[in-house]
């Protein structure tokens, strides 16, 4: 087990874009939310039964993230437990829970499965997952820039195939960013795709028409939001085909769809402009992409791919001709 620094950590939270900011902004400066107020105590050793803690791997705005040994089957796992500030949060401690009820469903080799859940002797909850050693697509962009055709075809292939699995069971990510797509290497294949932080994502309700819609919530990451996103109108299962194209375009370009001084701004270029040139050598294979990642990003969802099992197909049959 390790000790932590002993500093105690103040700041505030956005539940809308998970922002976190000054502890004396009472509102956040991105969309104008009220924002929560949450400690962080490093100083802490978690205990959790039957799991030893090995030490802290990660931090994030709802929780920390602890690798540890399953003492069943001595196997590594996350441990990721709530911010202590935040067990009298009821939306946060919804939320939390939401993400291991939608994430333990998931069993996609492109997803991360959620194997128990419980809640700590001081009213913490916390879920135990999957533990992976990687890369985040955001980390390479930021490191290696642009990524080659070759490499990341077979990535948003798998991003496609994970989607597909989670909209089929009526659950909606609703947050898909270079930093939500961890790439590792798993039987001896490199770059293979592990979607992470199903935080904020949806169950979706279907009705007899099997039209799987939300109304009324604009959560997310706003350069990578949806039009309808933004507009906090209906969304379905298309707005993670339209955050994933934005995804490929960043990817082969190491440029966002759109930028701007601030979210409001973004989010009107999202639902009004059109994207901007990709800018690729010219090829066979750079025209179809194209023509891919803007049929993902079309303002109207009817005009994207109808799931993500579409959109798999022709990234597939790109990838067999390149």
């Amino acid at each position: 087990m390790n000790n932590f620094d002993s500093a105690e950590n103040t700041s505030r939270l956005c539940l809308i874009c998970d922002g976190k900011f000054d502890k004396n902004l009472l509102n956040c400066p991105e969309d104008g939310s009220q924002l929560v107020f949450i400690t962080t105590s490093p100083s802490k050793i978690e205990k959790v039964a039957g799991y030893q803690i090995q030490g802290e791997v990660g931090a994030g705005n709802s929780g920390k993230v602890y690798k540890a040994i399953d003492d069943k089957n001595n196997q590594l796992v996350a441990i990721k437990i709530l911010h202590q500030s935040l067990i009298d949060n009821l939306e946060m401690v919804n939320r939390f829970k939401k993400e291991a009820e939608l994430s333990s469903k998931l069993t996609s080799p492109n997803t991360v499965a959620v194997k128990h859940f419980g809640i700590l002797n001081d009213g913490r909850p916390f879920m135990v997952m999957d533990y992976i050693e990687g890369t985040c697509a955001g980390t390479i962009i930021e490191q290696s820039g642009a990524m080659s055709l070759d490499r990341a075809l077979p990535i948003f292939i798998q991003v496609a195939a994970g989607l597909a699995h989670a909209h089929d069971l009526g659950i909606m990510h609703r947050d898909i960013k270079p930093q939500n797509i961890m790439l590792i290497e798993q039987d001896s294949q490199q770059d293979f795709v592990k979607i992470i932080d199903f935080g904020i994502a949806k169950q979706l309700q279907s009705d007899s028409s099997m039209a799987l819609t939300i109304t009324g919530e604009a959560v997310g990451t706003p350069v990578y939001m949806s039009p309808e996103q933004c507009l906090a109108g209906d969304v379905d299962h298309r707005t993670d085909i339209y955050s994933l194209g934005c995804v490929m375009y960043e990817m082969l370009t190491a440029r966002m769809v759109f930028a701007a001084n601030n979210p409001v701004a973004l989010m009107t270029k999202h639902v009004q402009e059109v994207p901007p040139a990709m800018g690729l050598a010219p090829s066979p294979a750079a025209s179809e992409i194209e023509r891919i990642i803007l049929k993902s990003l079309s303002k109207k969802a009817a005009d994207r791919y109808k799931d993500a099992y579409e959109l798999k197909a022709d990234l597939f049959a790109l990838y067999r001709i390149s």
